[in-house]
């Protein structure tokens, strides 16, 4: 983006203290970024925020660490529920947007974002960085040169015990309410979505179902009502014609992770990972035509955080060929509302 050290603020310190803001601190001790806003609703946990991760400016309130002249990019890392009007207020004062994910509650919220980023002329960037894991980033590479052949058939299964965790509900229960915009299908689910798009290109043809199967998440004061979706699965097509499947819920008591597998006329590749591949690595392994079995490609290394610190490094170098932007964003919202549309529409049972 610029030759200086990217000058970060970050809005929102529940999520980002154990994700965002370590990274930040890491690359600015190694001169790639400079750290130098903070903003929270409220003053004490702005200081104690500013003061764990030595930031020099803590602000009560986005609008003020918008309007700080110290700050080249706003990191966006709160509910969904917020992130529009944060995010245009960022854009307003001139600031370039890094938001989480998912971009907004709707795709007319993410639109607006898009058209206020492109009007402003600052970059928009959502946070998928499941794109920085090596062992995805393998697998569209050998996906686009032919590995595995054709692509005719893709499966995508995204498992986890999460809300039924009370230590999971305790840090992030407001996910139990749909209001905040954040669901099985929008969060996990979109980050593959995101993965699928990014190596296969527009999905087409989607169409899918959802469910709130646990109208209430266990919490340490007790149950915790829940009405965002949990489970969700579509269909779609890829621009070739290859035939998609994905399914994911958070409250799956024995979920074993992610797995997303790639059967081609010539080969297949078979990407796995323990949890959210955002916080977990991914292995890879593949198969050609005359093989044996499957083989080893791409170990299951790296920390948690190491992708979105791959993320911000490509934003601090001006490299964002692969950076998931607000149009990424919006294309994944595309999908997942096509997905609730299916599952609202009325059905009809006709006689034989």
């Amino acid at each position: 983006m610029m030759a200086r050290p990217l000058r970060v603020g970050v809005v929102g310190a529940s999520y980002a203290s154990g994700t965002h803001l370590p990274v930040y601190a890491e690359l600015a001790a190694a001169g790639i970024v400079e750290l130098v806003a903070v903003a929270t609703a409220h003053r004490e946990t702005a200081d104690a925020v500013a003061a764990k991760f030595d930031v020099p400016h803590a602000h009560v309130g986005f609008e003020a660490l918008c309007a700080d002249p110290d700050v080249d990019i706003v990191d966006v890392a709160t509910r969904p529920s917020r992130h529009r009007e944060m995010a245009l207020a960022a854009i307003a004062a001139g600031k370039h947007v890094l938001c989480e994910a998912p971009l907004a509650p709707t795709v007319d919220d993410g639109l607006a974002m898009v058209r206020a980023a492109a009007d402003a002329g600052v970059c928009g960037v959502v946070d998928m960085q499941s794109r920085f894991r090596p062992g995805i980033a393998e697998l569209r590479r050998l996906v686009l040169d032919g590995y595995v052949g054709r692509v005719d058939n893709v499966a995508a299964e995204a498992f986890y015990p999460t809300f039924t965790n009370p230590a999971a509900v305790a840090s992030s229960g407001w996910c139990a309410d749909a209001a905040d915009g954040a669901s099985s299908l929008r969060v996990h689910g979109l980050h593959t979505t995101d993965v699928l798009r990014w190596t296969f290109g527009e999905l087409t043809d989607v169409r899918g179902t959802v469910a709130t199967r646990q109208p209430e998440w266990p919490g340490d004061a007790g149950p915790v009502p829940a009405t965002s979706v949990d489970s969700a699965a579509y269909t779609a097509r890829t621009a070739d014609g290859a035939v998609v499947s994905v399914h994911t819920s958070w409250v799956a008591p024995f979920g074993a992770g992610w797995r997303l597998v790639v059967h081609g006329s010539e080969g297949v590749l078979v990407a796995e990972a323990a949890g959210h591949t955002g916080h977990f690595p991914v292995g890879l392994r593949g198969a050609r035509t005359g093989d044996d079995g499957l083989r080893p490609l791409i170990a299951a290394d790296g920390g948690p955080t190491e992708p979105f610190a791959l993320l911000v490094r490509s934003l601090a170098a001006g490299d964002t060929d692969d950076v998931p932007t607000f149009d990424d964003g919006v294309a994944a919202l595309r999908v997942a509302a096509a997905v609730e549309a299916c599952a609202q529409a009325p059905t009809t049972t006709e006689e034989p």
